[in-house]
């Protein structure tokens, strides 16, 4: 299904929609550091008056935000966040290559941020999409990253390898998502992680799916029945072409038995593609 998709600057009356889903994108660190991180506590009233807010909105409904401040040498990130329903499609990343754009416009040639340190995920996807680590920084109970990266003509090379690796990760997390959903037997689940029309080219035999719901509900049962499948494991996953919004995967996996012994072995090619605001797999070819 399309998704309209709208990025705008937020106003003023904005702010409590920006509170609220601050508050729930960031309640997951809670458990983490026994208390609320400070964007949750933030005066977005001032913060909205002083600061630069886009808000992303999908089908109409607020699903992320990123908040900049033009310093007088770069520009700063002091927040992003991605409601908790739309985690894991790759809004985030898009919010950052939009501050990096941000950024060069205002005639910037760097880009910086901070996180905690105990907010490993989120050190770990900066890292991944080109920030560097250039200091910590103890603050009360919490030790704070700072992480920047140069943005512009000169940082084309660096730039272009971060934004591969991070849509290479996105396709995999795509299509493990989709295996947990095959080996749960959730059709349903399977079907949110396809782009739709949906290709299956099985040696010859083209098959388009227009619409999700074509996969038989027997299916599982008959595999089962058929060749005593209980599981399939996935041995590699290998990214053999890359672009920005699409990612042909090499797979190798077996169809297994309860004992966890092999019925068989089969080598697929995959296509993860980028549309509508989420990675989503398109083709699979047997």
């Amino acid at each position: 299904m399309d998704e309209a998709m709208e990025l705008r600057q937020a106003q003023p009356q904005d702010a409590g929609s920006i509170r609220f889903l601050t508050r729930e994108a960031y309640a997951k660190w809670v458990p983490v550091i026994g208390r609320e991180p400070r964007p949750m506590t933030a005066d977005y009233e001032e913060a909205v008056r002083k600061h630069r807010f886009d808000l992303l909105f999908v089908d109409g409904v607020l699903t992320a935000l990123i908040e900049t401040v033009d310093e007088p040498d770069q520009l700063l990130i002091e927040n992003v966040a991605v409601s908790p329903g739309f985690q894991g499609r790759g809004l985030g990343r898009m919010l950052l290559v939009h501050a990096e754009q941000l950024a060069v416009s205002l005639g910037h040639g760097r880009i910086r941020l901070y996180t905690n340190k105990r907010f490993t995920e989120n050190v770990r996807l900066y890292r991944r999409v080109g920030y560097r680590i250039d200091r910590e920084e103890e603050i009360g109970d919490a030790i704070a990253v700072h992480m920047s990266k140069e943005v512009g003509p000169r940082s084309t090379s660096l730039a272009y390898a971060a934004e591969k690796q991070a849509t290479v990760d996105a396709a995999m997390v795509c299509l493990e998502a989709f295996t947990d959903r095959f080996n749960d037997r959730d059709i349903a689940g399977m079907d949110a992680l396809l782009h739709f029309p949906h290709i299956i080219l099985s040696d010859e035999t083209l098959t388009v799916w227009r619409t999700p719901g074509q996969l038989r509900s027997s299916f599982f049962d008959e595999m089962a029945a058929t060749i005593g499948w209980c599981r399939s494991t996935y041995h590699s996953k290998e990214a053999v072409l890359a672009g920005p919004r699409k990612v042909h995967l090499l797979v190798r996996y077996s169809r297994d038995r309860e004992d966890g012994s092999e019925i068989s072995r089969h080598d697929n090619l995959w296509i993860v593609t980028f549309e509508n605001g989420r990675w989503g797999i398109k083709l699979r070819s047997y």
